[in-house]
């Protein structure tokens, strides 16, 4: 069989261990689907395009890479969240979208007659997916399709973003030749690493209090280990940005805590926010951050996006990994500065009372070990989750900077075909009505995430945002357009074939229904039913 247009794309992703496509089939891109299974690559067909979205980008996170396809216009349109938060968080996952053939342009220039899925436009897709991916182009020709694919897939790689690869629909089956070599995926060093880490490791050296905050294109990129010697070799204190928890293991000399304003542990918000000299390698930092980095401007080493900034000087080109390459071997040349031990996790008694949202996560808490991958939601317990002792590296994963509800859910399905770990999702009511189909994907691909739905029967976060006196008066009513519909999730649960369920409202009972959850061989979902009016320990 000749070797086609879809066997060149899919080649080059399984040559990046991709094993699985994400989506949502149509006739633009059905083809790209049947040619999956001849190169080790598995379809995972999501409930809905956004859910298709969320999912590849959980597997990007876990896996390094991620593949998805939807339909044109409707469902790329729909997912375009999803890639959204993918952009902005540092998740490459490949969007390949087969786009409308030349000769349907042509009829939509000359009859105006709109081809499917089009709003009359001959580039809606591709002009969408500019602003929210690395790279965007569309191959309309055989002849174009290395070039478009290959350089897509690089950048994917290089800049740890999505990319948009949009591919006539009418060439997924012509002759295609084969990739002649391997595809380039390293970023040049920019030649001022050397100087810069003298610069840094200096002023680390020099300093009083000095803090390291630790971000996401350290995962990303794969230097956790050169960051760990870094720290070792320098005695330094260190933390890690919400989104970034559990790059490193947190435990060991120096390690503070996860900074997540505004509701950050005292002790980590006094570190974070009182050091005289803070070095963020790899961060993206939301707008909670903005008066940590406005406060922090004068005397503050920021690193990321391929940059540098020293205080208040103009920003450098660097590459991040021969930066902190060059951080360690500067670093190496004197010994250790003297730094305390690492912060002690506290260990919560025994189960008892009625469930609130501190007693959910001193439960979840105890139930942690090597085995889970915590997936909390956008909701008011993320300040909680921020606190959860996850167990060694790359055990959390969330939407900290996008805050995206619902993306916990779905992203879970992708995660669990990307990491050995099991995922454990907290989310709120509110989040699970987004993407609660999931459920069905979940069973019918054999993924089998743990679901907890924190039940309090409204847009908790949401309340809060606009009245947080509601959770100081038992008898004041919610706004009511953050009142949920409420749902009777075992039985939703079960009409899409999860068949384990349950619903607690004890601490008790929690602790009991996790550890048969973690005994049941698939999906499962455990309702904890709390007071509306409660709120988890960090928030005032």
């Amino acid at each position: 069989m000749a070797f086609t247009v879809a066997d060149y794309i899919l080649k080059r992703l399984a040559e990046q261990h991709v094993d699985r496509l994400f989506g949502v089939p149509a006739a633009y891109c059905a083809p790209l689907f049947d040619a999956a299974p001849a190169h080790g690559v598995k379809s995972v067909v999501a409930a809905s395009d956004l859910e298709a979205g969320y999912a590849a980008d959980g597997y990007a996170r876990t896996k390094g890479l991620g593949a998805v396809s939807v339909a044109y216009g409707v469902g790329t349109l729909s997912m375009i969240n999803a890639i959204a938060g993918a952009y902005v968080e540092r998740s490459p996952v490949v969007v390949i979208n087969g786009g409308p053939a030349p000769a349907a342009i042509a009829s939509l220039h000359k009859f105006d007659i709109v081809f499917s899925h089009s709003i009359g436009q001959d580039a809606t897709d591709l002009s969408a997916y500019r602003l929210v991916t690395a790279q965007a182009a569309r191959a309309s020709t055989v002849a174009e399709v290395p070039k478009v694919v290959d350089q897509a897939i690089s950048a994917a790689i290089k800049t740890q973003r999505p990319v948009y690869i949009e591919i006539n629909m009418a060439i997924w089956g012509a002759a295609c030749p084969m990739p002649s070599r391997p595809l380039p995926v390293a970023n040049p060093a920019a030649g001022t690493e050397t100087q810069l880490a003298t610069s840094i490791v200096g002023l680390i050296r020099a300093a009083h209090a000095p803090l390291i905050l630790v971000g996401t294109e350290i995962q990303r990129y794969g230097l956790a280990d050169k960051v760990a010697d870094l720290i070792a070799k320098l005695g330094v204190r260190w933390a890690t940005a919400l989104p970034a928890k559990s790059v490193l293991a947190e435990q060991g000399k120096g390690w503070v805590g996860v900074y997540n304003p505004p509701h950050s542990l005292p002790a980590v918000k006094q570190a974070a926010e009182q050091a005289d000299l803070l070095v963020t390698l790899g961060c993206v930092f939301p707008n909670g951050y903005a008066g940590l980095v406005q406060n922090s401007f004068g005397h503050m080493v920021q690193v990321y996006d391929g940059k540098v900034r020293i205080k208040t000087a103009a920003k450098q080109n660097a590459e991040l990994g021969a930066l902190v390459s060059a951080l360690v071997a500067e670093a190496a040349k004197k010994q250790p500065m003297a730094v305390p031990a690492g912060a002690t996790p506290t260990f919560p008694g025994p189960a008892s009372g009625p469930l609130t949202y501190k007693q959910v996560f001193e439960r979840v808490s105890v139930a942690l070990d090597p085995s889970w991958l915590v997936i909390p939601d956008t909701f008011l317990g993320i300040y909680s989750a921020a606190n959860a002792p996850v167990k060694e590296r790359n055990a959390f994963l969330c939407s900290g900077v996008w805050a995206s509800i619902g993306h916990s859910v779905a992203a879970a399905v992708g995660a669990s075909f990307g990491s050995a770990r099991r995922p454990l999702v907290i989310c709120g009511d509110g989040g699970f009505h987004m993407t609660a189909q999931t459920l069905s994907t979940m069973v019918q691909y054999g993924s089998k995430p743990v679901v907890v739905i924190l039940a309090n029967g409204i847009y908790g976060y949401e309340q809060f945002l606009v009245d947080e006196s509601y959770f100081q008066n038992p008898a004041k009513q919610p706004r009511p357009y953050v009142v949920l519909n409420q749902w009777d999730f075992e039985k939703f649960a079960g009409a899409l074939g999860v068949q384990f369920a349950r619903t607690v409202n004890t601490a008790a009972a929690f602790d009991a229904a996790l550890a048969a959850a973690k005994g049941f061989d698939g999906p499962a979902v455990i309702v904890a039913q709390i007071d509306p009016h409660g709120l988890p320990a960090e928030l005032p």
